[in-house]
C-alpha cells in the first residue's frame, strides 16, 4: 500500500485531502484511482489508512477508515544543533539526520561560521529543509516531523537550548570521548538529548567554555578529525547507539 505524507490540517475526522506534489504523484505518476487504498502520515506519530475517494483538479479526497499509531518513531528525543556549513551540506545532514531519528534541528551561526544565510535567504532555507525533512519521512518510514528551528547565533542557541537531561557539544580538542558511563543521571539512561556540532573551522576554545559553563560536556569524537557534515551524522548514531533505538542501549518498549 502506498505511503503519502498530509498536512495535520488537511483531516477533518474521517475526511483527508491531498494537494501539491502529493496529490499530483498520486494522479500523475502512481496513476492510482478512486477505490485504491493509501495510508497517510501526518508527521505527529499517526498513521492512517484510507481510500481514494474522488481526484477533483488539484487535488485528492480521502475517506479516512482507520488509525494507528505510526512505527519507525525514535524512542529517544534527540535535537541536533548545527554549526552552519557551506553549499548544501545542511540540506544532506537534514535528510540523513532524519533518518537517524533525530527529533530536532537548530542550525546556528557560530564564530568561525563562514557561511551566513540572512533576511529572506535564511527563511527559504528553513523552508527547504522542511521539505527535506518530509521527503525522509516517507523514505525512512518514521512517524514523526522532525522539527526545524529557525537559525540562530551561537549565543541564543546557547541561552534558549532545551533542558534535556543530557547536553553535550562535541569539540576536536575534547580529551574525552562520549560514553554512557559519562551520564550520571537515570540509570536507565537519559529521556532527551542535545547534541551541539560546530562548522568547518570548528569552534573558538571560548565558545566551548561558555557551553560548558552552562551545563554542556564536551566530548571528542576520536583520534581523527572527521569533516564537519561526518561529525554530526557520527555523534547522532552515537547517541542513539548509547541510549537510544540503534544498539545496546535501545530502551525496551
Amino acid at each position: 500500500m502506498r505511503h503519502f505524507f498530509i498536512e495535520p490540517s488537511h483531516l477533518a475526522g474521517r475526511r483527508a485531502a491531498l494537494f501539491g506534489a502529493e496529490a499530483r504523484h498520486i494522479k500523475n505518476v502512481l496513476r492510482l484511482k478512486p477505490g485504491d487504498a493509501v495510508r497517510l502520515f501526518d508527521g505527529t506519530g499517526v498513521e492512517y489508512v484510507g481510500v481514494i475517494d474522488a481526484m477533483p483538479p488539484g487535488k485528492v479526497e480521502v475517506a479516512v477508515t482507520g488509525s494507528e499509531p505510526a512505527a519507525g518513531r525514535a524512542r529517544l528525543p534527540v535535537s541536533v544543533a548545527q554549526g552552519f556549513l557551506k553549499e548544501k551540506k545542511m540540506d544532506r545532514l537534514v535528510r540523513q539526520l532524519s533518518e537517524l531519528g533525530a527529533a530536532r534541528w537548530m542550525p546556528f551561526i557560530s564564530g568561525r561560521s563562514v557561511a551566513r544565510p540572512e533576511g529572506g535567504r535564511a527563511q527559504a532555507r528553513q523552508e527547504r529543509w522542511r521539505k527535506i525533512a518530509v521527503e525522509a519521512l516517507k523514505q525512512c518510514r518514521r512517524g514523526d516531523l522532525m522539527q526545524i528551528d529557525a537559525i540562530v547565533g551561537f549565543d541564543r542557541l546557547i541561552e534558549r537550548a532545551p533542558a534535556c537531561d543530557l547536553r553535550i557539544i562535541f569539540w576536536e580538542q575534547a580529551g574525552e570521548p562520549l560514553t554512557a558511563q559519562r551520564y550520571a543521571g537515570n540509570p536507565a539512561g537519559p529521556a532527551s538529548v542535545l547534541i551541539v556540532l560546530g562548522p568547518e573551522g570548528g569552534f573558538a576554545e571560548e565558545e566551548v567554555r561558555t557551553a560548558e559553563a552552562a551545563g554542556f560536556i564536551s566530548a571528542g569524537l576520536g583520534p581523527r578529525i572527521l569533516r564537519a557534515e561526518t561529525a554530526a551524522v557520527a555523534a547522532c548514531a552515537i547517541v542513539q547507539h548509547l541510549f537510544g533505538d540503534l544498539g545496546a542501549g535501545a530502551k525496551k518498549s
